[in-house]
């Protein structure tokens, strides 16, 4: 960006709404702080990429802004709970070992958004998917008949 440009921060969602979801204190200022932000700054850019109306939409629609913010939030925590997208963890305590394997939607250490969460934000019905909707027969309006008597 220029010299004197600030950088634009995510508008829907902030470090604190992260720290509630990870239920910790996170200090905003503090390395956690800017490196949750950059997290949720690149969400939204993702976010904004496939969904063009997201501010107009937003602005119009109360729930569908809490929607974003969940969505905004829930990808940084995903980053968050496996920043390194580990797949699975072993840990040896004396003689035994502990193994666990992490979630899969946890475990590509970028900020993945969920395609549950991309329904959501791009308002997609799943309904109807995988069904035939029948169509009504147009109106008949019959011609009149010739000769006129």
């Amino acid at each position: 960006m220029a010299g004197d440009d600030k950088q634009r921060h995510a508008k829907y969602a902030e470090v604190q709404d992260v720290a509630t979801a990870l239920g910790r204190s996170i200090d905003q200022d503090g390395t956690e702080g800017r490196q949750m932000q950059y997290w949720l700054d690149k969400a939204e850019r993702k976010v904004r990429s496939r969904v063009p109306l997201l501010d107009e939409w937003a602005s119009q629609d109360p729930a569908y802004q809490d929607t974003v913010k969940d969505v905004l939030v829930s990808a940084v925590e995903r980053k968050a709970l496996n920043p390194e997208g580990l797949r699975s963890v072993m840990t040896q305590v004396d003689d035994g070992n502990i193994q666990q394997t992490i979630d899969s939607t946890r475990s590509t250490g970028e900020i993945i958004i969920l395609d549950e969460e991309w329904e959501q934000l791009l308002r997609i019905d799943n309904t109807g998917r995988n069904s035939i909707q029948a169509q009504m027969d147009p109106v008949y309006v019959p011609l009149p008949s010739y000769p006129y008597a």
